[in-house]
């Protein structure tokens, strides 16, 4: 995401959300975490809450890495909406987003017990790099083009 908005919009950092102390000197954050249990890691909320004020004055979108693709097929796409709708209403109560999304990762067996990885394969769940390019690289072009009309009416 960021090496694609940095070749459309100039300058662009990309950091762990533990590295950054404030975020005054930006425009426009985007800022992403790891869905276990059905939250984001406690570094990504705590930026939030640490930085909520200062974000609340700035353009913020917010995605999320789950596991809905590597569900059975039958609870893919409703797991992937449940997952959207729960993120989107949680977050967006601690900052105002433009916009959030839920992507998959990359879900490993050995992230899971024996006896679990054998239930789930067996139920139809699957393991690898679930991340889907193209989502990510369209969703990523919508926020560049959303950038750039902002700047062109500044």
């Amino acid at each position: 995401m960021a090496s694609r908005m940095e070749v459309a919009l100039g300058d662009v950092d990309c950091r762990s959300v533990e590295e950054v102390g404030s975020v005054s000197g930006y425009e426009a954050i985007v800022v992403g975490s790891a869905i276990h249990n059905q939250a984001w890691l406690p570094p990504a909320l705590l930026f939030l809450s640490r930085n909520g004020p200062e974000l609340g004055k700035r353009s913020v979108w917010a995605f999320s890495v789950g596991m809905a693709d590597a569900l059975p097929k039958p609870f893919r796409q409703r797991g992937a909406a449940i997952q959207q709708e729960r993120l989107a209403r949680v977050l967006s109560e601690r900052v105002p987003l433009r916009g959030h999304r839920v992507f998959s990762g990359v879900y490993r067996a050995s992230q899971m017990p024996t006896p679990l990885r054998f239930l789930f394969r067996l139920a139809g769940g699957r393991f690898g790099d679930l991340r889907d390019w193209t989502a990510i690289d369209a969703w990523t072009d919508q926020i560049i083009a959303l950038l750039q009309k902002l700047d062109s009416s500044l």
